[in-house]
């Protein structure tokens, strides 16, 4: 209990150090769905286990619709009326965002969603449940966790292993190389592109999309790897987050490995009861609840249209897997193999640039941005050579990602982009080494990461 107890308070602490504005309304929700959960599975009536159910839908619902929504649907309601002639004016209202809204809402939404269906019991204890909520390496970017598998580990002693321990801090330092050596090292090259987009050729604009969607991958897996070896440092393992997703040969295989936490909380509480829903429709009804689910996925990510037709986009990806049934098919490319096939390879290149150019979306501030740095891209001007970017820096950053993606590739079938304990103790310490003076050297200093706004 003096474990748990100590996780509690270092969770509070770190939340309130991190934002203290919102320290309350987590503590609301935290002790709301406790007690929700507690009514869902103690009511003998499917009519009162319904209303409890539904309440901590609109609570949860409410809050990510309010902090992180309200002004994106205020400011569309006044849009809509001037389009029919109202002049009204009106101002967007000054809502903070609470940091983990969509991580610990998620969590909690899909807690009471399990308890409903009675998959899981609830938790009776309400320090194990605090923890599960509140757990300071993920809630300010995940992974989403299942309370599932998490809460049973605070029933637990935990007992200090020295090979957990260790691997821990191997991923740790292969969080911190990706963040501030590879993301912040391509977000130099991607935000001097994409903030003079106008002034440069097209070809200029898809190095801009490359490095963007470097950035956007270390930045996010960097912080999952972090907080997942923070994670065992205290002996509690979280889902893995990212599985070399760069390394898929179709949409669907990208998917299972990005995001995972994300990914698979979509499929089992919006697209599997919307297919079930849709079944009737055969085809074009599995077509349109994925095209939902990963509208809603985008839509999860921010109020802005941008993030709508990303999701969009990825949705319509998966139309023609549908039509040849290849949807459920996933591998790891070239098991037990140094290189990929020539037909493997070109696969995740065309896949790489259908993503690449989709974040193009993902980093653009407006939907008609977005759209006028994609036009550039495919004028003339895209084989104009890029004079501007031949430099030092971005040499050296090409040279960094080629570093990072070949480690990756070595350790694709490992439990983790970093798991190098079956090598020898001289690799190892090498490895420790090098990485370690990359990143005191050549790393930069970095304020936040992408995935908190979200």
């Amino acid at each position: 209990m003096s474990q748990n107890i100590l996780l509690l308070g270092a969770s509070v602490f770190f939340y309130a150090w991190a934002d203290w504005r919102f320290l309350a309304l987590l503590v609301v929700s935290t002790l709301l769905n406790f007690f929700l959960g507690l009514k869902i599975h103690e009511s003998e009536e499917d009519r009162k286990r319904s209303v409890f159910l539904y309440l901590g839908l609109i609570f949860n619902v409410g809050l990510l619709l309010y902090f992180k929504y309200f002004n994106f649907f205020y400011e569309g309601f006044f849009e809509l009326l001037s389009a029919f002639g109202n002049t009204s004016e009106y101002s967007a209202l000054r809502i903070l965002l609470p940091l983990g809204i969509s991580f610990f809402t998620f969590q909690t939404l899909g807690y009471l969603i399990d308890v409903f269906n009675e998959e899981i019991e609830p938790s009776k204890n309400l320090l194990d449940f605090s923890i599960f909520v509140t757990f300071f390496p993920k809630i300010l970017s995940g992974p989403i966790e299942r309370a599932a598998a998490f809460i049973p580990q605070l029933q637990e002693k935990r007992s200090f292993s020295y090979p957990v321990f260790v691997d821990g801090l191997r991923q740790i330092l292969w969080g911190l190389f990706a963040k501030i050596v590879i993301a912040e090292n391509c977000a130099t090259v991607a935000n001097l592109i994409y903030n003079n987009y106008e002034n440069e050729p097209g070809s200029a604009l898809i190095l801009g999309t490359f490095f963007y969607a470097i950035q956007l991958y270390a930045d996010f897996s960097g912080y999952s790897n972090m907080a997942i070896g923070v994670s065992k440092l205290f002996g509690i393992q979280l889902m893995r987050n990212f599985s070399t997703p760069f390394f898929s040969t179709n949409i669907s295989d990208f998917w299972r490995k990005w995001h995972i936490s994300l990914t698979t909380w979509m499929m089992d509480y919006v697209f599997t009861p919307l297919s079930f829903t849709w079944r009737r429709w055969q085809k074009r009804g599995l077509i349109l609840s994925i095209i939902t689910t990963f509208v809603l996925v985008g839509f999860w990510h921010g109020a802005n249209w941008t993030f709508v037709v990303y999701g969009f986009l990825h949705g319509i990806y998966f139309i023609p897997l549908v039509y040849s049934g290849k949807m459920n098919t996933s591998e790891i490319v070239a098991i037990g193999k140094w290189l990929p096939s020539i037909k493997e390879l070109l696969k995740m290149l065309s896949l790489f640039v259908l993503i690449m150019l989709t974040d193009v979306f993902f980093r653009a501030s407006n939907v008609g941005t977005a759209f006028e740095y994609l036009k550039k891209i495919f004028s003339k001007s895209l084989f104009d050579f890029p004079t501007s970017l031949l430099n030092g820096t971005v040499l050296f950053t090409t040279l960094l990602i080629a570093l990072y993606v070949c480690i990756e590739w070595i350790n694709r079938e490992k439990k983790h982009d970093f798991e190098i304990s079956k090598y020898n103790i001289y690799i190892r310490w090498f490895s420790y080494i090098f990485i370690f003076i990359l990143i005191l050297f050549f790393g930069r200093s970095a304020e936040t990461f992408i995935y908190f706004q979200f």
